[in-house]
């Protein structure tokens, strides 16, 4: 993730006016720091309108900007994230909350997931190093819909998943989350998200492009790598999302 991208995720988290200096702190986290940069990178912000200036060192997102939709965790799915990562440093994997889906959605539903992928060569480890931290959760390795109804419908779970090759990622406090695109497609697909079927599913692709910057390349590559993009291109279509790439 650019600077840039970082500095639009970040005006995006704080839903309001932020100071340079906090922000300067927050990029400085993960090493991502030139002083004289920052400035000239929240200039061009401002100069494309992306940003506005807010009060003396103090700027917010632009109300007519359309950020782009960066998936965060909870705590306790941080700290999930943090112990697979300290326990496979080299491991690709991502992690993120099925409650992200929630602000696109007219009804909302009581949703307790947590979704991981992690590469295949680790599809076994990770099951069994997630039992031993967390014994009494239920763990589902890529399970079928029947399955997923039978064990996960009504508890707590984490639902496991291969990661495809080259899925579209971002980073949120240091641990790798899908982007958009790849949840718009992983809803579509993941048995787990099958309550999603029907009217609810276009709201969600409906609200998505309305409201955030959805890169339609993006999503139907990803799709494509996951052996849908006709599917996906007929959502799109059905819910008559502009291009906005």
């Amino acid at each position: 993730m650019t600077t840039t991208e970082r500095i639009i995720q970040y005006a995006t988290m704080q839903q309001g006016p932020f100071q340079k200096k906090d922000l300067a702190a927050w990029l400085s986290a993960s090493g991502e720091l030139s002083l004289t940069s920052l400035q000239k990178q929240l200039e061009r912000l401002v100069a494309a309108g992306w940003l506005s200036k807010a009060g003396w060192g103090s700027y917010q997102l632009n109300a007519e900007a359309r950020p782009r939709y960066y998936l965060t965790l909870k705590p306790e799915t941080q700290e999930m994230g943090a112990y697979l990562k300290e326990r496979y440093p080299l491991a690709d994997f991502c992690i993120w909350d099925a409650s992200s889906v929630i602000p696109f959605m007219l009804h909302v539903p009581n949703i307790r997931m947590t979704i991981v992928d992690v590469e295949r060569l680790l599809e076994q480890s990770f099951p069994d190093a997630l039992r031993e931290k967390y014994p009494g959760l239920l763990i589902l390795p890529n399970p079928t819909q029947e399955e997923f109804f039978k064990f996960g419908r009504t508890s707590d779970c984490i639902v496991l998943h291969p990661l495809t090759t080259e899925s579209p990622l971002d980073n949120f406090e240091g641990l790798p989350v899908p982007q958009a695109e790849k949840m718009l497609v992983d809803i579509v697909l993941n048995p787990e998200f099958d309550f999603l079927r029907g009217s609810e599913l276009s709201r969600i692709y409906q609200e998505a492009f309305a409201d955030y910057d959805i890169s339609r390349s993006r999503l139907l590559r990803y799709a494509r790598r996951r052996g849908c993009e006709e599917k996906i291109q007929q959502l799109i279509n059905r819910t008559t999302a502009p291009d906005y790439d």
